[in-house]
C-alpha cells in the first residue's frame, strides 16, 4: 500500500464545536413492597421472643401481624423521610426498633452513581396506614424484650442517602441482580427483604447483568438465621 507522507493526521481533528458537557443524571425509581419475607421475619421474631422470655411474651401478647404491620410502618416512614415528606419525623426517635430492621432502614435512600450517571430513588406505592399512636403501642411491646433480643431506640436514620450495594440491586425474573460488581451478599439479602424492583424494568434491566441468589432461597435462609434476633 502506498502512503502519502503529507496526509493529514485525522486523529487531531477538532472543528471547534461545542465543548463536551455532562448531561443530567437519569433518575431510576426503585419500588419497595411489603413482602412475604417481612411476614416470615415477623413470625420468626415473635417465636424467638417467646423462646427467650415466655412469661413476658404471654404478658405483652406481641403478635406476628403487629410486627409485620410495624415493619411496614417503619419502612413507609423511612421512604417519606428520604423525600422530606414525613410529618411524624420528630416523633420516630422514641420508637423501639429490632436491630435488623434498623439496619435495613439505614440502607434505604437516594444513591447517586456518577460513574453510570444514575440517580436511584426509592418509592413505595402501597404505604402503611398504621398511625403513629398504633405504632407506639407495638413499639412498647417490642421494647419490653430489649434485654432478650437485639433491639435499639432512637435509631431511625436521619440522612436521606441510600446504601450503594442495596440500592443498586433489584429483583428481576426471580433473581437478585445488580449492575455493580462491588455488591456484597448482605446487600442482596436486604434488597430481597424489601423486594426492590425497577419501576421501568424494560428500560434499565439490561444494565443489571450480575446475578446473585434467587429470591426464594434468600427468604428461606434469611428468616431461619437466628443471628437476626
Amino acid at each position: 500500500m502506498k502512503v502519502n507522507t503529507t496526509s493529514f493526521d485525522f486523529s487531531s481533528l477538532d472543528l471547534s464545536g461545542t465543548k463536551p458537557i455532562s448531561i443530567p443524571m437519569e433518575t431510576v425509581e426503585v419500588s419497595i413492597s411489603s413482602t412475604d419475607m417481612i411476614d416470615s421475619y415477623a413470625k420468626a421474631f415473635c417465636a424467638e421472643a417467646r423462646r427467650k422470655n415466655p412469661l413476658r411474651a404471654e404478658q405483652v401478647n406481641l403478635t406476628d401481624d403487629e410486627v409485620t404491620q410495624y415493619a411496614d410502618y417503619l419502612i413507609t416512614k423511612r421512604v417519606e423521610c428520604v423525600h422530606n415528606e414525613c410529618q411524624d419525623a420528630r416523633k420516630l426517635k422514641v420508637l423501639y426498633i429490632p436491630s435488623y430492621l434498623q439496619f435495613v432502614l439505614e440502607t434505604i435512600g437516594i444513591y447517586q452513581d456518577r460513574t453510570y450517571g444514575l440517580k436511584l430513588v426509592p418509592i413505595m406505592e402501597e404505604k402503611s396506614e398504621m398511625t403513629f399512636e398504633e405504632a407506639l403501642k407495638v413499639s412498647e411491646k417490642i421494647g419490653s424484650f430489649i434485654d432478650d433480643l437485639q433491639i435499639v431506640q432512637d435509631a431511625m436514620p436521619r440522612e436521606n442517602v441510600g446504601h450503594e450495594g442495596v440500592m443498586a440491586t433489584a429483583l428481576i425474573a426471580g433473581y437478585m441482580r445488580s449492575y455493580k460488581t462491588s455488591v456484597k451478599p448482605v446487600d442482596t439479602y436486604v434488597a430481597a427483604f424489601l423486594k426492590l424492583q425497577l419501576v421501568k424494568e424494560q428500560s434499565f434491566a439490561a444494565l443489571y447483568r450480575i446475578q446473585y441468589d434467587d429470591y426464594d432461597f434468600i427468604q428461606a435462609a434469611l428468616t431461619s438465621y437466628k443471628g437476626l434476633f
